[in-house]
């Protein structure tokens, strides 16, 4: 990984040294709310062991510590963790998404999150994949094994690492006490990111993986030649980096879609081309892309409303909404960030309610946008996930039973919290 040092370190070999930053501060404490099963099901022993270098570590169970658990990990009860959490300089360390509305009504200083992979039924429930949309919409740092959710994450405008990778040799070493300890490079990654999330500094490091992670599908490319997913996966990347060769690869993938029976190919591939063009500020090309990958009749009509705004001099917003349909939520919000206006504050609050953002959602609603009933009715189904969140059960559970008397479906939300719940007693190890 020579193509990290001149980013992370001007010393030409990576170190990561536990002292670097010698304040009178104290160091950081990590507080861990992990999956159920014990120390043995944590899915991320080597972040844990990078997080005790860096600072008091504290794993929170119900449970006795079993003989595999680090020493230098100290277990805690759930009410312990509630205390250190009220202390600043002590960090929430979220590995199961479970433990959304557990962790969130703690207001924790700051909040990493290392997201696992579904084990048995949690992939079909929808339960899954909604906690971990608001946990991500209230974290400042998530890690993932998963590329695809890498990716997502990426485009949505987190700070993300990918905590995986085919180099398994070391890309540096951390000096703790008179050790060096040698680290891959997703492990040093994640270092500087941790390091940069806890001293407000921007991100610099998404961008530095995403390099890496393109190089890497590039030189796949010249082995393997050109194909569907490298090619789709490299001009990803580059499309995230501003890289000019993002278009060729595109058309590359989708080629190679076409040519093996992709049926859906002109949306799943060819409509990304729309982004590279708007996101390069080629608007006219970008409409004309997603118009011929329009097939529905909601996306004509959507493509026909876009070309109005077009033809109306709303170039800007037209950008915004072009990302926005390619999942680039982030340069979406970046562009409405800049233009300001009713407009830009209603198609802004869309996509945080996309993206779980609750808190942030419910600060861009103003009084003249809950007229209707509908439009009261979301608002406070928003209103109770946003005090489920904060701990305020009670007020969380009358909004969703006054939303409720016209839309059963809110009781479903009542449901959630009952099964969150059980789901904290199960993570602490108190029930099967």
């Amino acid at each position: 990984m020579e193509e990290m040092s001149p980013i992370l370190d001007p010393e030409p070999h990576q170190r990561a040294d536990a002292e670097e930053s010698s304040t009178a501060l104290p160091a950081f404490r990590y507080i861990l709310f992990p999956r159920k099963g014990g120390w043995s099901t944590f899915p991320y022993p080597d972040i844990a062991a990078l997080m005790v270098a860096e600072g008091p570590v504290y794993y929170v169970s119900s449970l006795e510590r079993s003989e595999e658990m680090p020493a230098n990990i100290s277990v805690i009860t759930l009410h312990e963790a509630e205390k250190l959490l009220q202390e600043p300089r002590t960090v929430a360390v979220v590995a199961h998404p479970y433990w959304l509305t557990a962790t969130a009504s703690l207001h924790p200083e700051l909040c990493i999150v290392l997201l696992p992979e579904p084990v048995g039924e949690e992939a079909e429930s929808p339960l899954w994949e909604s906690c971990i949309s608001r946990l991500v919409g209230i974290a400042d740092l998530v890690g993932t094994t998963s590329e695809t959710r890498y990716m997502k994450l990426v485009f949505q405008g987190v700070r993300a690492i990918w905590l995986n990778g085919e180099d398994t040799s070391p890309a540096g070493v951390m000096q703790k006490d008179d050790l060096e300890v040698p680290l891959r490079d997703y492990e040093l990654l994640f270092l500087h990111a941790l390091r940069q999330t806890l001293s407000g500094v921007p991100d610099t490091v998404t961008r530095l993986q995403c390099s890496v992670r393109a190089d890497f599908y590039r030189q796949l490319r010249s082995k393997a030649g050109a194909h569907e997913t490298i090619s789709f996966l490299l001009a990803a990347y580059e499309y995230v980096l501003e890289d000019s060769r993002a278009a060729a690869s595109l058309k590359e993938a989708f080629s190679h879609a076409v040519l093996n029976g992709r049926n859906d190919c002109v949306s799943s591939h060819y409509r990304f081309l729309s982004a590279i063009h708007a996101r390069a500020g080629e608007i006219d090309s970008a409409l004309q892309v997603y118009g011929i990958s329009a097939g529905s009749e909601q996306e004509r009509h959507h493509y026909e409303q876009l070309c109005r705004w077009l033809e109306a001099g709303e170039e800007q917003l037209v950008r915004a909404e072009l990302l926005r349909l390619n999942d680039d939520y982030g340069n979406a919000l970046h562009i409405l960030d800049e233009l300001g206006g009713e407009t830009a504050r209603h198609w802004k609050f869309r996509i945080y309610q996309e993206t779980g953002h609750v808190e942030d959602a419910l600060d861009l609603v103003h009084a003249v946008d809950i007229q209707d009933s509908p439009s009261r009715q979301d608002y406070r189904q928003l209103s109770g996930l946003a005090l489920a969140l904060r701990g305020e059960r009670h007020g969380a559970v009358r909004q969703f039973l006054e939303t409720a008397l016209e839309d059963e479906d809110a009781l479903a939300r009542i449901v959630e919290m009952e099964l969150l719940d059980q789901a904290v007693q199960q993570l602490l190890g108190e029930v099967p």
